[in-house]
């Protein structure tokens, strides 16, 4: 028996007829759709018994796609298996037979219709198909149009990282575009010209997704007491770090806004490009790089502020996604634990790879020094830049920031809303 068995058949689409074109943008786009369409293509479909695919090729372009059939049947488009608008299965892995196998099909028009053996009928878009192809160029692809390139800190970043305008973000949704990817991208922008009062963090968190609610409340404000819960809350210098590794799931963003700075020698923001120093310690020292990435520190947080907190969690340092890149950088030596759940012949192994990183964190070449002036809002991506603040010298200081978090997946669900929102007010 021949390994592909023919089943379905040939797609022609032809040139169909302009409407009357409306204004520029209206013609434009017409006219790329005629282009579009005068492409004569024949599709030709074979399943393949051996490798359990449906193997789809186009003879005009000569590009062949495989999708194997447990993958077609999970992802069935008819109405009993999805709600198009939930855009959610309704059908549950349990109920079908993984083995299952297509008897038939066939493209009609811009669809592919497959029957499989207990005579279910699934039919797929083309260009829906496509766009799901399993080639790596196009996996890919779709990676980079939900996520954003990272870029490491230049040499000359002190001198050329990026700003925004608060009024303008609010007011202006290709600002607010503009802002979040170049949070996502570096890590940090410095919002300028926000109002000197506290508030305006909770507008800055409403534009880009919601209020991360913390034991310290839902936003917190930074002044020297002399009770103090935090050790920002002090005048002493605060090292590199993340904040709030003691949660499992840690803030994605952080807004620290400036209404009043200190008035003598200190109080400067530092902050760090922690994906960069990671980088820098896997290429000189690998090994120290694994350690980071497969052994965990405790994390504590506990005392009284917004309610009384006990907060522990346990991470490695490094941590990766699936495609095995950086993700998050749990660093903080304020709140890492005395607990210690290593082997202890990997101890000293194990401070001396912190050791490393932070020589790197504390490089020139990670990191920045910005004393900021009331009216200046600090926003990083608290999964990648560390912060940290010089000494408040003389001990008394009139210092008062006031600080929130987002989510980070509230802030990448807001880059895609707005994204498509522009994108559908450029074609009207």
């Amino acid at each position: 028996m021949s390994r592909f068995l023919p089943c379905g058949v040939r797609l022609a689409r032809g040139l169909l007829s302009a409407t009357q074109h409306q204004g520029r943008k209206c013609a434009a786009r017409n006219q790329g759709r005629l282009l579009m369409l005068a492409q004569i293509r024949s599709i030709q479909t074979f399943l393949d018994n051996e490798r359990r695919r449906l193997v789809i090729e186009n003879e005009a372009t000569k590009g062949q796609e495989e999708y194997p059939w447990v993958w077609l049947r999970d992802n069935c488009q008819c109405h009993l298996c999805y709600e198009p608008l939930a855009q959610s299965r309704i059908l549950n892995l349990s109920e079908f037979d993984q083995n299952i196998k297509p008897i038939s099909c066939k493209v009609v028009d811009k669809t592919l219709e497959v029957i499989w053996e207990d005579n279910h009928h699934s039919v797929y878009d083309y260009n829906w198909l496509m766009e799901r192809s399993f080639r790596p160029e196009q996996r890919e692809k779709f990676s980079e149009s939900v996520n954003t390139k990272v870029v490491h800190w230049s040499d000359d970043f002190q001198s050329t990282y990026p700003t925004a305008d608060f009024n303008e973000i609010l007011n202006d949704d290709t600002e607010l575009l503009r802002w979040i990817e170049n949070l996502d991208r570096y890590g940090f922008v410095l919002v300028r010209n926000v109002p000197v009062k506290e508030g305006p963090v909770h507008d800055l968190q409403a534009r880009s997704g919601f209020r991360r609610m913390t034991h310290y409340g839902e936003d917190y404000v930074v002044k020297i007491k002399d009770d103090p819960s935090n050790l920002a809350y002090t005048h002493h210098r605060i090292f590199f770090h993340t904040d709030s590794p003691f949660y499992d799931h840690m803030p994605g963003a952080a807004f620290l806004h400036c209404i009043e700075q200190h008035k003598g020698k200190g109080g400067e923001t530092m902050l760090a490009d922690g994906f960069k120093a990671a980088a820098i310690l896997k290429e000189n020292h690998p090994e120290k790089y694994r350690l980071l990435s497969t052994k965990g520190a405790y994390f504590k947080d506990i005392g009284d502020d917004f309610i009384k907190f006990n907060s522990i969690a346990h991470h490695p340092p490094f941590v990766h996604d699936a495609r095995g890149q950086m993700m998050k950088v749990n660093w903080n030596h304020f709140t890492r634990d005395s607990y210690f759940d290593v082997d202890i012949d990997q101890v000293e192994e194990f401070y001396d790879a912190m050791r490393s990183y932070d020589d790197i964190l504390n490089s020139p070449a990670c990191h920045i020094r910005y004393k900021m002036e009331p009216g200046d809002m600090v926003t990083t991506k608290n999964l990648r830049v560390l912060h940290g603040r010089s000494e408040l010298e003389g001990g008394v200081s009139g210092r008062h920031l006031q600080c929130g978090y987002v989510d980070w997946d509230e802030i990448r669900s807001t880059m895609r809303v707005t994204r498509e929102k522009l994108r559908v007010a450029a074609q009207q």
